[in-house]
């Protein structure tokens, strides 16, 4: 029985949403930009009982196009899970490797979120080969199954080295990793508290559950305080932003991609001189924005993207004021849009790293 989105409905869910990904050099068969072109392979596999290891390439091309982006494609649950139920050792396998192949991609082509090496899809990646591992334990594919884990201990390695290095340096670098890092904790440990309850499972989902939430045996006190840290300081600055999905124009160029929040001056200052953006399109965004404040006016990431915009249009927020709705009019001479155009960019940067050194 054929399952999942089909390939023409997916390739098209990423051309509405991040076109400018695919253009460009291919280098290479598998790069995600000749998978993202081969909707006819992936169509063929996805034809397949079960769906062919093109299909599957496809997802995670799909994925990784539009994960960072302002409307992902929802098969996060086909990645991590399903894929892998009707696999036999042998296409688990090759699944692991494709796996490897799509790792290895350059994300700096399609997010802006990307920190001293680490990003979100670092998470994506340990949440499918998490998905991949236990599939493998419940085969008794030992050798596999130490394969994926090892792939898995070296990138949590790798993410505790980075959060050691960046604490001896610049702070709202590692408030960035921080919230990067704990997201993908999260990614992990969501995965692999799904796994079947069988014993085979039961040292690995231990070891893989919660990092972000109390010491390790293995991993020390270093991602609890990420985890600590994140929920006190940046979630809040970092959830989906539903309401910037409605201005269309966002999706026209990587450039307009969101940051790690709240650091989001330079955004709102890409939004006030992007050459593809007209004044209506960015009083939308301005709308959005507001919206996202009225929302949760606990986060500080709109209103400096507000300030990043006022500081580089010529007449300031006001410029847009007769674009607006009315409802959202008089927010633009609140208190707290008010201070945020007067407060530096510098100056909220300083803030932010006090709130480092008390964390």
């Amino acid at each position: 029985m054929v399952t999942g989105v089909a390939p023409h409905v997916l390739f098209e869910q990423v051309r509405g949403t991040a076109a400018w990904a695919l253009e460009g050099p291919i280098s290479g068969a598998t790069s995600f930009r000749a998978v993202m072109k081969d909707v006819d392979g992936a169509a063929h596999a996805h034809a397949q009982d079960p769906p062919g290891l093109a299909y599957f390439r496809a997802l995670l091309a799909a994925h990784f196009c539009t994960v960072a982006t302002f409307v992902p494609t929802d098969v996060d649950a086909r990645i991590r899970h399903h894929t892998f139920v009707p696999l036999s050792e042998e296409d688990l396998t090759l699944a692991c490797d494709v796996i490897d192949e799509a790792a290895a991609w350059d994300v700096a082509l399609v997010s802006a979120r990307v920190v001293a090496g680490v990003s979100g899809h670092d998470g994506e990646w340990l949440a499918v080969r998490a998905g991949a591992l236990g599939r493998a334990l419940v085969l008794g594919a030992e050798g596999l199954a130490s394969r994926l884990a090892s792939n898995i201990d070296d990138e949590l390695a790798r993410e505790l080295g980075i959060l050691a290095s960046l604490a001896r340096g610049d702070g709202i670098d590692w408030l960035r990793a921080v919230t990067t890092i704990a997201h993908n904790l999260g990614d992990l440990s969501r995965v692999v508290e799904a796994w079947p309850d069988k014993s085979a499972h039961a040292g690995l989902r231990a070891q893989y559950t919660r990092l972000g939430h109390g010491p390790s045996p293995r991993f020390g006190d270093a991602f609890a305080q990420a985890g600590a840290t994140n929920k006190s300081v940046m979630a809040d600055e970092n959830h989906r932003f539903l309401a910037l999905r409605k201005p269309r124009a966002l999706r026209v160029s990587r450039d307009l991609l969101l940051p790690i929040g709240p650091f989001f001056d330079g955004w709102g200052r890409a939004v006030a001189t992007h050459a593809a953006l007209e004044a209506t399109d960015r009083a939308e965004i301005v709308t959005a924005l507001l919206s996202i404040h009225l929302a949760k006016p606990s986060s500080r990431g709109c209103l400096r993207a507000l300030a990043g915009i006022d500081a580089s249009t010529s007449r300031g927020l006001a410029a847009f004021e007769s674009l607006l709705p009315a409802r959202m009019r008089k927010l633009l001479s609140s208190g707290p849009v008010r201070d945020a155009v007067k407060t530096r960019e510098d100056v909220f940067l300083a803030r932010m790293q006090n709130i480092r050194l008390r964390a």
